[in-house]
């Protein structure tokens, strides 16, 4: 990860008008669920009751429900409540500014302006450059389930000086626990900017120097 300023002093926006702008973010693009349109029959006073919870201190994380997705592999996905889902969003758009500068700038996934082509784009460029270069594909099997709360948390910490945020990711964190005894959801959209600086990428830059995508 580069050095940058510290955006880290930032306090989270727990306003009425935020959580609405996290659920109008959360509902964007996404079929419309029973249990979507359930909450939605009472917005206002769902909406009302999270950001009391989170002003207050009062937010409990609920439990999540599990489908299993054959896209490729087999994958359990553990699926929050749509409550738990807009407090997500509202804690993936406060770690984002603060946490994706940090990152190396090959890191290529669940970023705004990267993705799969950029990627391809700069892997061409590499191969153009380092001739005699090689291409490694892997994947780290089950990585959010051997994400370990506590070293998620300390990163965190180091990161993120707002109290009411390192409570509200006490929450989230703590939520889920696999059979490993760790682990984050991958469906959770605060996940990726939370979990990402221990996906080992630093690391495969030292093995593989001098480029690695």
């Amino acid at each position: 990860m580069s050095d940058i300023t510290d955006n880290s002093s930032k306090t989270i926006d727990l306003s009425l008008t935020n959580i609405w702008q996290a659920w109008r973010a959360f509902v964007k693009n996404k079929k419309a669920s029973r249990e979507i349109l359930v909450f939605e029959s009472e917005l206002e006073l769902n909406l009302l009751k999270l950001c009391s919870d989170l002003n207050t201190g009062m937010y409990q994380h609920g439990g999540y429900n599990h489908r299993i997705v054959n896209e490729k592999k087999r994958r359990d996905i553990a699926v929050a409540s749509v409550r738990d889902r807009v407090a997500h969003r509202l804690l993936y758009d406060y770690l984002v500014p603060i946490v994706d500068p940090r990152f190396d700038y090959d890191v290529w996934s669940c970023r705004t302006g990267k993705g799969l082509h950029s990627a391809l784009r700069r892997t061409q460029q590499l191969e153009a450059r380092f001739q005699n270069g090689w291409v490694w594909r892997a994947d780290i099997s089950k990585f959010f389930d051997n994400v370990e709360h506590l070293r998620l948390k300390d990163s965190l910490n180091r990161m993120i000086v707002d109290h009411n945020v390192l409570h509200l990711l006490d929450k989230v964190i703590d939520s889920y626990t696999s059979q490993l005894g760790a682990s984050q959801p991958a469906s959770q959209p605060a996940s990726q900017p939370a979990s990402q600086p221990f996906d080992g990428f630093s690391i495969c830059q030292q093995l593989a120097y001098p480029s690695v995508i």
